[in-house]
């Protein structure tokens, strides 16, 4: 018989251990083999990056992006592999650096349709009354055109004013996106007084005026720049929204508008400016953070306002230019223009390098630039630029008035320069702009199928007609447009006119 080997007790044990011991290191190297492979695992719940969406990012730069300190990137360690290699994110054209579109054709389709005004009950007070004194508008106007290109900032460090704390957040960041210098010795609570003072000197020590309104009667108000008490604004006016827009969602940088505090309402001043080129203006998610909104597009607004505002007197000016082109005369150089952004965000330089290919156009500005301001108009001596503009453009027929963008609302001061000049305009841009100039004035651009169709048509057309306009404003000034005729806005009376205290 074999022999039967018998174990003791205290083997049992001793082998029953290990064995025990064995598992649980086999399964603690595998949930370290897990652990390491997590970060090429997509987490559930996280889409990942559509097309779409990638074709909105900046391009990728040859260096890491900095991390911020809300996302810091995780330790790498030894064991652990780099990640694999995704692909390159498309890049954005130059001029679609800030947009959250990929082709005009999608900015132009967003510029014709805008979200509806939601604030037609005006600015609600409930922590005052009328009778607590001047209401306290504080304006908010951090940088300017002017300025924003040339400032010295460690020159500007030199002289500090105290902030409220309310505001650190902002500079901190300012330093950073605008200043573009984050060692910049600005102590906490302090920041330059450029900010103070820059670019509405008068209000350092605060303006006061007083409006009539239809519900509060005089109603008084107090405007400042003063950084140092901004807690204690009634109102924070807004007037100076760009250099806020981002490449990425959601488009614009929210630590550079004010700091929210509970009792202030907010109001938007958006003008002279095409949404093309600022259209996070438009977005809900900027838009409906303000309490009141004013300006132009009229449609976007609860205070409409023109881009350019024609009073009765300019209008009539306007009817009383005479034709200094003349009818029976054959042009060899059909139209001029005088424009100098040559970044258009629709075909304007498409158009303009057609008409002085086939209609003879003349360029005097920097776009394809071919011909250049009479000497005896150059020199600042000489008046005014806009005078010159409409001396320039009175030798030819027509003047082309091509905006920036085919933006609804979106008019401004150039179909006015050439009717000022006595010429015909030929129009591209808003399309609305039928409600803003006097009707049969113009040829708009977007009638005809081709640029070629548009030449012929400015070659053979009769142009007495364009000018009937004139007589019928003459007798009755409210015939110039439907939309455009306003006086300058007055700023702290368009707020305090739409106050309620309930």
């Amino acid at each position: 018989m074999p022999d039967e080997r018998r174990f003791s007790k205290r083997q049992v044990i001793t082998y029953s251990t290990l064995a025990i011991i064995l598992v649980l290191m086999t399964l603690q190297l595998y949930a370290s083999h897990l652990h390491k492979t997590s970060a090429y695992i997509p987490q559930d719940g996280l889409p990942s990056t559509t097309q779409d969406e990638a074709s909105l990012s900046p391009p990728l730069q040859e260096s890491a992006p900095p991390t911020t300190e809300t996302t810091p990137a995780p330790p790498a360690t030894e064991t652990t592999p780099a990640p694999p290699a995704t692909e390159t994110i498309p890049s954005l054209e130059p001029d679609q650096a800030h947009s959250p579109f990929s082709t005009p054709k999608d900015l132009e389709s967003y510029c014709s349709s805008y979200p509806a005004p939601r604030h037609p009950r005006g600015i609600l007070v409930s922590d005052r009354t009328k009778d607590d004194g001047p209401l306290k508008i504080f304006f908010w106007q951090h940088i300017t055109w002017g300025n924003i290109y040339d400032l010295d900032w460690k020159k500007e460090t030199k002289t500090l004013c105290p902030i409220a704390t309310e505001l650190q957040p902002f500079f901190d960041h300012f330093k950073i996106v605008q200043a573009k210098d984050a060692n910049l010795n600005w102590p906490t609570g302090f920041a330059p007084c450029w900010f103070w003072n820059t670019p509405r000197s008068a209000m350092m020590n605060s303006t006061t005026g007083t409006c009539k309104t239809p519900t509060n009667g005089d109603l008084e108000y107090d405007i400042t720049t003063n950084y140092t008490d901004i807690a204690s604004a009634d109102i924070v006016l807004v007037a100076y929204p760009y250099f806020m827009d981002n490449a990425r969602a959601p488009y614009f940088e929210s630590q550079l508008l004010p700091p929210r505090i509970a009792h202030q309402k907010w109001v938007l001043h958006f003008y002279d400016e095409s949404i093309g080129f600022y259209p996070h203006v438009a977005l809900q998610t900027f838009i409906q953070q303000f309490d009141l909104t004013m300006g132009s597009p009229p449609q976007l607004m609860d205070i409409p306002h023109p881009t350019y505002p024609i009073s009765h007197a300019m209008a009539l000016e306007y009817a009383n230019v005479q034709v200094t082109y003349p009818f029976d005369r054959t042009p060899e150089n059909y139209i001029a223009f005088v424009v100098s952004n040559c970044g258009a965000r629709n075909e304007r330089q498409v158009l303009i390098d057609k008409l002085i290919a086939d209609a003879g156009g003349h360029s005097y500005g920097g776009c394809s630039h071919n011909k250049d301001i009479p000497e005896e108009l150059q020199g600042r001596e000489k008046g005014q630029w806009q005078d010159k503009k409409h001396k320039v453009l009175a030798d030819y027929p027509f003047g082309l008035a091509a905006e920036n963008s085919n933006c609804l609302g979106y008019v401004t001061e150039k179909f006015y320069d050439v009717l000022a000049s006595g010429a015909i305009p030929i129009y591209m841009g808003a399309p609305d702009i039928a409600d803003f100039v006097p009707e049969g004035s113009y040829i708009n651009v977007k009638d005809f199928a081709t640029y070629d169709d548009l030449i012929h048509h400015m070659k053979t057309v009769d142009r007495a007609p364009f000018y009937e306009w004139k007589n019928i404003v003459k007798k009755d000034v409210t015939k110039f447009c439907k939309s455009c005729l306003a006086e300058p806005m007055n700023l702290p009376c368009s707020i305090v006119e739409n106050v309620h205290f309930i």
